[in-house]
């Protein structure tokens, strides 16, 4: 269980909650309302007041890439030097895992992109190396997936092939999806929060108003 006790990082004030150990928690708010900036706490990508706990165990000290969680947002960030193979078998590298080339190939038929694991992302359609990007960030087996948007750019048939995958995901791992899109919180989410002026709001309300799954608490 992932558990966020009073957080203060830029806009983001006093932001407590907690998460259960599988399904989709959205939040949901107006730009610069400070989603990203929670994510990124988490993440530990930026520096932040009060504690963030995994499993009981304080992570405040923990470095970014060993706090074993997984950001992706629209920029994707695959190497671009590295194919489509090499991108998923750095990760494997950084998770600690044997480099499993056989594990890649069926991760990558499951997107349905196994013909272009010898491709570098520059020569791959936007879709493709979303879908690239998403395989990367889950052939470490992550313990948290934090998603910042990142199918708001892909088309409504691509989107729905995505949404079937982490629909399937958040039943293994739990999943923080930021998004805009009530179509997309409706498809995905087991719960929801909503952000306003870096502060969480009314979460127990909304999610007793959209009969949604009690999976978090937040203050």
């Amino acid at each position: 269980m992932l558990e966020l006790k009073q957080i203060y990082s830029g806009i983001v004030k006093n932001a407590s909650l907690k998460l259960a150990d599988s399904g989709c928690l959205a939040l949901s708010g107006p730009s610069g309302s400070g989603k990203t900036t929670l994510l990124n706490v988490i993440a530990g990508n930026r520096p932040y007041y009060g504690e963030v706990f995994y499993q009981g165990a304080s992570i405040d000290n923990i470095a970014p890439w060993k706090r074993g969680f997984r950001y992706l947002n629209q920029r994707l960030y695959l190497f671009p030097h590295l194919s489509v193979d090499g991108n998923l078998a750095l990760a494997q590298y950084a998770a600690g895992k044997k480099r499993d080339k056989a594990e890649r190939q069926k991760l990558l038929a499951e997107f349905g992109i196994e013909r272009l694991a010898s491709r570098k992302p520059c020569f791959i359609s936007g879709g493709e190396q979303q879908r690239a990007a998403l395989a990367r960030s889950l052939i470490g087996n992550p313990k948290l997936l934090l998603l910042d948007e990142p199918f708001s750019n892909l088309d409504n048939e691509l989107k729905a092939r995505l949404w079937s995958k982490i629909v399937k995901i958040k039943k293994i791992i739990p999943v923080i999806l930021v998004s805009h899109d009530t179509n997309e919180i409706s498809a995905l989410a087991d719960a929801l929060v909503y952000m306003k002026d870096g502060e969480l709001k009314d979460a127990v309300k909304e999610n007793q108003k959209n009969n949604r799954t009690p999976l978090i608490a937040a203050s």
